[in-house]
């Protein structure tokens, strides 16, 4: 199943998965009656629909020849970080989230990762513990929909907790979840981190917790 959200509408495609965005396809997909359909019903979600679509009928091929036309991609890679066993979280541009930020040239996902927990929070000695469900969101930019996938990594950290927020990057804050936060941290943020992450950070609060 593959989920995209836009504000906080969401499209779900059942049948179609987070791969099938990078397979090849034929360009005379791009010539049918189902392309151009399925092409112009999503346009109009993310123009003026305010509630979730749900495609489940459309051909895999021709989804990802829509999806390849729509969007530009803007692959970024983030951290769900553990220092002292507790959860670290991040304030930009007043809105709770975690340390993400844009994949460069040549850095594997991972990598990307690591660097930009490191950049936007000043923590250190960073190690991956493993792989997380990544987020998929969109939105407009220089009238051109951008569709921004970032992948997560569960890491941790031994280093002692001394933040210096990444303030050029619009972050006010780095702070530690905890029980008295936790539940306003996934209320506040966005739902794509919230639908994406919320159970496995609630989850390892409770662990922490207890």
């Amino acid at each position: 199943m593959y989920r995209l959200f836009c504000n906080n509408k969401m499209l779900v495609c059942r049948n179609f998965f987070e791969q099938c965005l990078y397979n090849e396809y034929n360009e005379s997909s791009c010539q049918t009656q189902d392309f151009e359909n399925t092409l112009n019903k999503i346009k109009y979600w993310l123009e003026n629909g305010d509630e979730n679509l749900y495609i489940d009928d459309v051909d895999n091929e021709i989804l990802t020849a829509v999806f390849r036309s729509l969007f530009n991609y803007a692959p970024a890679a983030g951290g769900l970080v553990l220092v002292n066993n507790e959860i670290v979280a991040i304030e930009r541009n007043g809105k709770p989230d975690l340390p993400k930020g844009h994949i460069e040239k040549g850095e594997t996902p991972d990598v990307a990762s690591l660097r930009e927990v490191s950049e936007e929070t000043s923590i250190s000695n960073l190690e991956i513990i493993r792989q997380l469900p990544s987020s998929h969101h969109c939105y407009l930019l220089d009238g051109q929909w951008t569709l921004k996938q970032t992948s997560w990594f569960l890491m941790k950290s031994k280093d002692e907790f001394k933040p210096k927020p990444q303030t050029e990057e619009g972050i006010s804050k780095v702070f530690l979840l905890n029980k008295n936060n936790v539940n306003e941290f996934l209320e506040k943020t966005f739902i794509s981190l919230k639908e994406t992450l919320g159970e496995i950070i609630y989850s390892l609060q409770l662990t922490i917790d207890n």
